[in-house]
Parts: C-alpha cells; structure tokens; sequence
C-alpha cells in the first residue's frame, strides 16, 4: 500500500485527525528541550503532506493526522524557518478566509492561493531536506 492509499484522515473533533493506517515502519521521534514546547511528539513516517481542511491553519499532515501548529514546534522538530512558519500561517489564513466567504470562491481567488502553496511546499521540501519528503494535496 503507498502513502498516499494509507494516508486517510478521519476526523475526531477539536481539530483532532488521525489516519487510518499508520506507517510501515517504527516512526522517527524527536525529543524537543524540555524549557520549549516540553513535548515528546512522534512525527512518523517519511512524508509530511501539505492539505488544507476546514479550520486547519498550518496545512501539514503525517501518516497519524494533523501534525501540531505550534510555532515552537515546528520549529524544534522539524527545523523550519520562522519566516516559513509565518508565511504557512498566513497561507492558512487566507485559505480559511476564503472559506468564509463564499461570495470571494472564484477560479482566481483558488489559482492564487495554489500558486502560494506550490512554492511553500517548495520552500519546505528544501528546509526539511533529506528528512521527509514533501507531497501537496489541492483541495
């Protein structure tokens, strides 16, 4: 089975996701500093999907769901710049924007923000390197 079949997330409220099959093999882990975010979270697997859903502000997926938006976070496990936190942030923003008014749902106003995501999941692949590889998922 390829990620992408076992990559299917079931939501379970709260903003809560989990996916229906985990990874292959045992999941990498990262341990954060205990005076940061004071987390031991598990990443797992290889690929971090970038997929917007409904109230999901950062768009970033492991195989067990919606991985955290902690800026904090995403900056100790999976090394990403504050500028591209930031610009991930304001990416989902202007996703959920746009869900929230159904009068701006045009062709373009979809274009504009696939073209923004593009070059996030560029800018992540290159920030997360080697580690994960990055996939993008247009809603």
């Amino acid at each position: 089975m390829s990620n992408d079949e076992a990559f299917d997330p079931k939501h379970l409220g709260d903003g809560v996701y989990v996916a229906a099959h985990g990874p292959a093999h045992e999941p990498a882990r990262e341990r954060l500093d205990e005076d940061s975010v004071g987390l031991d979270i598990t990443v797992g697997g290889e690929v971090i999907t970038f997929m917007w859903d409904y109230g999901v502000r950062v768009p970033l997926w492991g195989p067990f769901g919606l991985l955290p938006d902690d800026p904090r976070w995403l900056s100790a496990v999976l090394r990403l710049s504050d500028s591209l936190i930031e610009d991930l942030a304001r990416w989902g923003d202007s996703m959920l924007d746009l869900d929230a008014a159904p009068s701006q749902r045009t062709q373009e106003a979809y274009e504009r923000l696939d073209v923004r995501a593009q070059d996030l999941v560029q800018r992540l692949q290159t920030e997360v390197g080697s580690t994960y590889t990055v996939r993008y998922r247009p809603w």
